[in-house]
């Protein structure tokens, strides 16, 4: 059960006045709202006062979308400071950033776009439009964390940034197995 103070209450029942007043359509809900705090429905007081919250995103979790986007633009600062001719021997699509599946990672893709739209962060990072992966995402950037250099360098040369991408491709696209034939 939810315990609020009186002066909790307090502040809520005029707050609730005072969103009935600025949206009349939505008044009757309001004055619920006002009743059930203002009479102590001790029962009712978690509905109206928890009520379209969504549970925290988890702080570990937060960390690596900010880490899956920091990798990705350290990547894309790499390619930019190569030569031209470097960069044309290159797949710069897969430097781009996919997003996460919003089917299945919707708080991920929500904080990843909340990141690079609306705080401004990560400015400089490409994204797909829309910022949506198709598939699931999270366990290919885990690899990848654990698989590229460190972050330490300012940028990575041409050669090992070759490399990561050759790692990258490699990750998103596993092998094809070939279906073996029934023995006869």
């Amino acid at each position: 059960m939810l315990n609020l103070t009186d002066v909790e209450r307090r502040i809520l029942i005029n707050q609730s006045r005072i969103l009935a007043a600025l949206y009349p359509l939505e008044a009757p809900e309001f004055e619920r709202t006002i009743e059930i705090l203002s009479e102590g429905y001790h029962e009712g007081w978690q509905d109206v006062v928890l009520k379209g919250l969504k549970a925290p995103f988890p702080k570990e979790e937060m960390n690596f979308v900010y880490q899956v986007l920091e990798m990705y633009d350290w990547l894309q600062k790499s390619f930019y400071a190569i030569s031209l001719e470097d960069k044309v021997q290159l797949k710069e699509q897969t430097l781009v950033f996919p997003g996460f599946d919003p089917r299945t990672e919707r708080s991920h893709q929500a904080y990843a776009t909340f990141l690079i739209e609306r705080l401004d962060r990560f400015a400089f990072v490409e994204v797909t439009k829309p910022l949506a992966a198709p598939v699931p995402m999270r366990a290919v950037y885990e690899e990848m964390l654990k698989g590229l250099p460190s972050f330490g360098a300012d940028v990575l040369s041409a050669t090992q940034l070759k490399a990561v991408i050759a790692y990258m491709s490699a990750i998103k696209s596993p092998p094809v197995q070939t279906p073996r034939r029934a023995a006869s």
